[in-house]
């Protein structure tokens, strides 16, 4: 186990929300043992701007839409796509901010985490008095949905396997697959750099559901039928890449440091809160419990075996 860690000092972003298409802020700031990672709006009549009781703590409890981003809050606030940043907050150790926002969205950046990784690695981060909560996947769990699937299952480490097949869409994503073991380093020059995507022949779909109205070629792969819009990949399997990413983000909303090999074919936001949810449930009951009986645990991996004969999984 490992202490909890915040930020050495404040960090600034800004730019634009890609589906808002507004100028949007966000400013990251240190914040105190056993806080987590904590949104608020900014205060514009002056001081730090935390107006605390309108905070939203990163939980799963705390969702509200999982439509193309993950949006949480609550009757006062609610604060959209957050799923870049939190995969870097959780990648890169840190546990404890306050995360003050202006504007309905987190900025957008290029696409990726690779400005937020860069900022907190320079700016560092410190040691608090308190250990990180973590969880291990103690029996497989998963989400089933039309021919996609995610599973969790135990592991001494945390590993993603994803893949994905836009081949219907584009010639030029196709089907990928890839397998991390996610570590601050591989994270950082492996993950963070890639880039979120999306398909020239949704955009004005998108956009008349007041989506991706922030949408460029400057923060977006762009795909054709055929082609790539942009100048160049930063991966061949840049798309899977981002994938995991965006997996990672929605895997922090559980609240706590996972152990467990993570299984996606042609997952989502929906599907991966969906799974967030069982572990929450599988957490809460666990925490009451000394331990996980033989019965339960033989009768998940038989339910799981099933589940893999009936669509033929190795």
């Amino acid at each position: 186990m490992q202490f909890q860690n915040t930020l050495q000092k404040r960090i600034d972003f800004d730019g634009i929300g890609i589906h808002s298409g507004e100028r949007v802020r966000a400013s990251l700031l240190p914040a105190p043992v056993n806080t987590g990672i904590v949104f608020l709006p900014a205060d514009k009549n002056g001081g730090e701007g935390i107006l605390a009781e309108r905070g939203i703590q990163a939980h799963v409890k705390n969702l509200l839409l999982t439509s193309n981003a993950i949006t949480i809050g609550h009757e006062m606030f609610s604060v959209q796509t957050i799923e870049h940043f939190m995969a870097a907050f959780y990648a890169m150790d840190v546990d404890n901010l306050f995360v003050l926002v202006e504007g309905s969205e987190l900025p957008i950046l290029d696409g990726s985490s690779k400005d937020i990784v860069k900022a907190i690695d320079e700016t560092g981060t410190f040691a608090q008095s308190a250990l990180q909560e973590a969880f291990s996947i103690p029996y497989p769990i998963w989400i089933e949905n039309g021919g996609s699937y995610l599973i969790a299952l135990p592991g001494d480490d945390f590993k993603i396997t994803y893949t994905i097949d836009f081949s219907s869409k584009s010639h030029a994503v196709g089907t990928q697959t890839a397998h991390y073991r996610i570590e601050k380093e591989t994270f950082a020059k492996a993950l963070a750099p890639a880039r979120t995507f999306g398909f020239y022949e949704e955009i004005e779909y998108m956009k008349g559901k007041r989506l991706a109205r922030g949408g460029s070629l400057e923060n977006a792969l762009i795909f054709t039928k055929d082609g790539l819009m942009n100048e160049e990949l930063r991966f061949t399997d840049e798309c899977v890449r981002h994938k995991i990413l965006d997996l990672i983000g929605d895997l922090s909303l559980v609240g706590c440091k996972l152990s467990g090999h993570f299984i996606a074919h042609k997952s989502g936001h929906t599907m991966d809160m969906e799974l967030v949810k069982r572990i929450n449930r599988v957490i809460k009951r666990t925490s009451v419990a000394v331990r996980i009986s033989r019965n339960i645990l033989r009768k998940k991996h038989q339910e799981y075996a099933r589940f893999k004969k009936r669509l033929k999984l190795a």
